[in-house]
């Protein structure tokens, strides 16, 4: 078998690179740049190649960072762990890369040491991520209304799953909403919780602690079998928290704890039949009422 020597010309190689690279020499010359870098930063191989990395495109790339980290790698000699680089470009505008660095086996007639610097535009990608994170947090604001019922008195209706994060972020809003309102009561209303883990009912104890902590008073309501079985076989106790079957029962016990007297209006009318019945100059003792907007007169 006869032995071939094959030549490969690395730099056409690198010319096959999708990603903006270009080969740097000891005294931080441009040797040699691959189309990518010409297409993305809008500069010509003529206007880089034995030029300063730090003259090029109008010095975008003299930067303090730039600096740093190329100079590690050639005097460590060994591969720079990637880092970010956030920047306005000139042509490419506002982009975020991941640079690469390493040292390359010398070629040719090259007699030092050579870099090669690989550009990953992770701009897009970043981008991506905000966006999912903005959603989901506009998820969790939505998926913790709190609403102002009456004075003093705030409703949270518990909708889903309760991990850890949306606890943290519900505890939050919570509290900021306790402060604002000057909130007493506070009403957790658990009817769409079809199921419950330990640590969704963890996280309601954390939550009703946190709102003890500010002086004001929880009210369960709504809370089903199956969740009450599982929080009494995980030994979680409601200790000085108070519970109703009903979100309905709930609002009513708030009202009646801060003074306001539920009748129907047919109770009134009756009320001032008798009243009106009585001696006129002998005056009834002032009540405040909320009309019950839950059964016809």
């Amino acid at each position: 078998m006869s032995n071939r020597a094959t030549n490969v010309d690395p730099f056409e190689i690198i010319q096959t690179v999708d990603e903006p690279l270009f080969v740097l020499n000891e005294s931080y010359e441009i040797v040699f740049g691959n189309r990518a870098f010409d297409t993305t930063f809008g500069v010509g191989r003529a206007d880089i190649e034995g030029k300063s990395i730090y003259s090029i495109g109008g010095g975008m790339l003299d930067l303090p960072v730039m600096k740093e980290k190329l100079e590690l790698v050639f005097r460590e000699k060994k591969a720079l762990e990637s880092f970010e680089l956030d920047h306005i470009f000139p042509k490419a505008g506002r982009r975020t890369f991941t640079i690469n660095a390493s040292l390359m086996r010398r070629y040719g007639s090259a007699t030092s040491e050579q870099m090669v610097i690989r550009f990953i535009d992770i701009t897009e990608k970043l981008a991506a991520e905000r966006a999912i994170r903005q959603k989901t947090q506009e998820i969790l604001e939505l998926s913790t209304p709190i609403s102002k019922i009456w004075d003093e008195i705030l409703i949270l209706p518990l909708i889903g799953t309760l991990d850890t994060i949306r606890a943290d972020k519900m505890i939050a809003q919570l509290l900021d909403a306790i402060r604002r309102e000057s909130a007493r009561y506070i009403i957790m209303d658990g009817t769409a919780v079809q199921s419950m883990d330990e640590t969704g009912a963890r996280n309601i104890i954390k939550a009703t602690v946190a709102i003890k902590l500010l002086g004001a008073y929880v009210i369960m309501t709504g809370i089903k079998p199956e969740v009450a079985m599982t929080m009494v076989q995980l030994g979680i106790e409601l200790r000085d928290i108070q519970t109703r079957a009903t979100l309905q029962e709930g609002v009513q016990f708030a009202l009646e704890s801060r003074g306001y007297l539920i009748m129907h209006k047919g109770s009134i009318r009756e009320e001032q039949q008798i009243s009106n019945s009585r001696d006129s100059d002998r005056q009834p003792k002032s009540t405040l009422r909320l009309i019950s907007p839950y059964r016809e007169p």
